[in-house]
């Protein structure tokens, strides 16, 4: 009876030491169903089940995309300039980054999906903006070394980072070259996954940082 007892005890413990199975978007960050211009649901903003939006070049996107696709010119990590796409091989950032600048950097509205222009910017600590500068290396400034070394840990052979292969780089053309890159959803995810900061995985003492740099 003890035995089961400090069993029992140690299941609750570890359940409540980390994020509940089954997180869902509802109440989350990108849950916008309570404003008016989302149309009360928290999917269309982003992705539609028809007509999704073609690229520049009449590539389908993706991911059956529905959001205006940001144009915007960047100042990157390393001071140089770069635009946002689409990825052939000058691109800014890789493809999934875009997206999530598609509102980050607050050159396109929150509400310009499903071919409307939209008017509501996003503002606050959630605005990235244009100037990368000092912000992490994303992209062109962040080819990682997969075999790594001194100052880097080694990716797994699916190009994967983290303890349970929670951080994954990104594929991009750089200059020619298929590189895996760090972006944006490497290291967070538009699906709550149970962290803050719509993380990936947690950050406590730098656990999330430390999958990557060797300090």
């Amino acid at each position: 009876m003890k035995l089961r007892a400090l069993l029992l005890g140690g299941t609750l413990a570890a359940c409540l030491a980390t994020p509940a199975m089954g997180q869902t978007m509802v109440g989350e960050a990108h849950d916008f169903s309570g404003s008016g211009w989302s149309d009360g649901e928290i999917c269309k903003p982003c992705h539609t089940p028809h007509n999704a939006l073609l690229d520049e070049a009449s590539d389908q996107v993706g991911w059956l995309w529905n959001h205006t696709l940001t144009t915007a010119v960047y100042t990157l990590y390393d001071g140089n300039s770069a635009d946002a796409g689409p990825d052939d091989g000058d691109a800014a950032f890789d493809k999934l980054s875009r997206l999530c600048m598609s509102c980050h950097d607050g050159t396109v509205a929150l509400d310009a999906f499903g071919g409307e222009t939209g008017s509501i910017f996003i503002t606050g600590d959630h605005l990235v903006g244009t100037d990368l500068a000092n912000d992490h290396p994303v992209g062109r400034t962040a080819i990682y070394p997969e075999e790594g070394n001194g100052d880097f840990q080694a990716a797994d052979a699916d190009h994967k980072l983290g303890p349970s292969g929670q951080l994954k780089l990104r594929e991009m053309n750089v200059d020619g070259t298929l590189d895996y890159v760090v972006g944006c959803m490497t290291c967070h995810t538009p699906h709550y996954k149970g962290f803050d900061h719509q993380l990936r995985m947690t950050n406590s003492s730098s656990a999330l940082c430390l999958s990557c740099h060797i300090k």
